[in-house]
């Protein structure tokens, strides 16, 4: 009996919870309304930034951020639909923000302002019509959104150089063992008969940029330790510098079998394929590791 009272109880309190209800007809009318003037206000920052992910290399991952977080949305709408809808007044002050922000970046030029906007807008749009509790529930999907905001030029550069010289040092010290003919000047590396350039778009920023999110995103769904996913994303840079520095590796060896055409063309697509999928493998054995690191060292208290 007791147990059918804590049951009858545990019930009662479900009920009495303001989960989300079906929205009526005017508020459909006052949801598309803002999707409007969202579009007034965001439709030339988004098309600009479309733009710049299909001219971009670096940034060609972000078109596929948004249909990410709209598939993690999707993901957890069950868990969404117990979320009670108690819209806030404080949202309309992170909109009120947004709008500030679009107005300072639009008069001043400066993109990442009125790209950023747009992610307050939306946070403050949440909060204002589904209220804190919905913003909690979306936290995740909409802080993995700024993934699609390009980095700030100088930012980006900063971040490059110090990527060229590491992975240019360690590619060429990885083929030492060779007794090969090469001599590194800065970030040229002189081979008989060729000269390579490692450039800008072979610093591994742009494998960076997108394994960073990648790192992101799959310690979100496959590990549920948050120490370890913090680990997981940190280890993407040192990753991305070792898998660009075989990269640049294979391609000396490429070049001096194959002639300069090794660094050109399918070969330089395949070694750049190969940056990507090391990183990958590296991440998951990383995992993995981490993993079993507490029961290894449990077993090795014991002994």
């Amino acid at each position: 009996m007791k147990n059918l009272a804590l049951d009858l109880s545990g019930d009662d309190t479900r009920a009495q919870r303001p989960l989300a209800a079906p929205l009526g007809g005017g508020e459909w009318a006052g949801l598309g309304a803002v999707v409007v003037a969202l579009m007034v206000l965001y439709g030339p920052v988004l098309l600009r930034l479309a733009a710049q992910w299909w001219t971009d290399e670096n940034y060609s991952y972000g078109f596929l951020v948004p249909l990410f977080c709209a598939w993690l949305v999707y993901r957890r709408r069950s868990c969404l639909r117990e979320l009670p809808r108690q819209p806030a007044a404080g949202g309309w002050g992170l909109a009120a923000l947004a709008v500030a922000m679009l107005l300072v970046g639009r008069l001043g030029s400066e993109l990442l302002l009125t790209r950023v906007s747009l992610l307050i807008m939306l946070a403050g749009l949440i909060v204002a019509l589904l209220g804190w509790a919905w913003l909690r529930g979306l936290a995740f999907p909409l802080a993995f959104l700024g993934f699609m905001i390009p980095w700030p030029t100088l930012i980006y550069n900063l971040a490059t150089i110090p990527l060229k010289a590491i992975a240019t040092r360690a590619g060429v010290g990885m083929v030492a063992w060779t007794r090969l003919p090469i001599l590194r000047e800065g970030n040229l590396i002189v081979l008989p008969g060729s000269v390579l350039d490692v450039v800008a778009a072979c610093s591994g920023i742009r494998s960076l940029l997108a394994l960073l999110a990648l790192a992101t995103g799959y310690g979100y769904l496959l590990e549920p330790v948050p120490w370890r996913r913090v680990v997981l994303v940190a280890a993407m840079p040192p990753l991305a510098v070792v898998s660009n520095a075989i990269r640049i590796a294979l391609t000396i060896l490429l070049t001096f079998r194959f002639g300069t055409g090794a660094s050109e063309g399918v070969w330089h697509m395949l070694t750049g394929m190969q940056v990507f999928a090391v990183a990958v493998l590296g991440l998951v054995l990383l995992q993995r590791g981490l993993r079993a690191w507490p029961a290894h060292a449990a077993r090795g208290g014991h002994a």
